[in-house]
């Protein structure tokens, strides 16, 4: 594949699987992006009643400093990446398991508490495709077949 920019979340973990897939594609430009940041989409009072109540202690337990309400951050995420234009781009991002559920959550279209339950494994691909006249595709979810067992 041949990416155009590699981003990534700036903490550790991420940071560090950047470091490793970057031996492995030392053109691909890399950065820390604020926009992969890790966050829980956490709904405000208003938007409470649309998710499932069985999730609403934990939401309320979500520490503050990883709290995204009403996913704000990861709406503008989905806005900055999920666009598509004249030239073709292929982008990677590392990130976390929620930002990874937020985006498949909207791709899918499915309702705004779904991302929650769509766990990916570390190190898994996750492909996403933004085309301009159709709707975004889920190319491949939770892929782990380049690891080993």
């Amino acid at each position: 594949m041949n990416f155009t920019a590699m981003h990534h979340s700036p903490l550790a973990r991420a940071a560090q699987t950047a470091e490793v897939v970057a031996k492995h594609l030392p053109q691909v430009p890399r950065h820390a992006c604020d926009f992969a940041t890790d966050r829980t989409p956490v709904p405000s009072a208003e938007e409470r009643a649309l998710y499932p109540s069985q999730w609403h202690g934990w939401l309320d337990g979500v520490p503050a400093d990883e709290r995204d309400d009403d996913a704000a951050a990861l709406r503008r995420a989905v806005a900055h990446f999920g666009v598509a234009g004249t030239d073709e781009r292929r982008e990677l991002l590392i990130t976390h398991n929620f930002v990874i559920g937020w985006f498949v959550r909207h791709v899918l279209d499915a309702p705004v508490w779904r991302w929650i339950g769509l766990n990916q494994d570390n190190c898994a691909i996750t492909v996403v495709r933004w085309e301009t006249g159709r709707p975004p595709a889920l190319v491949s979810f939770n892929d782990t077949g380049h690891l080993q067992p």
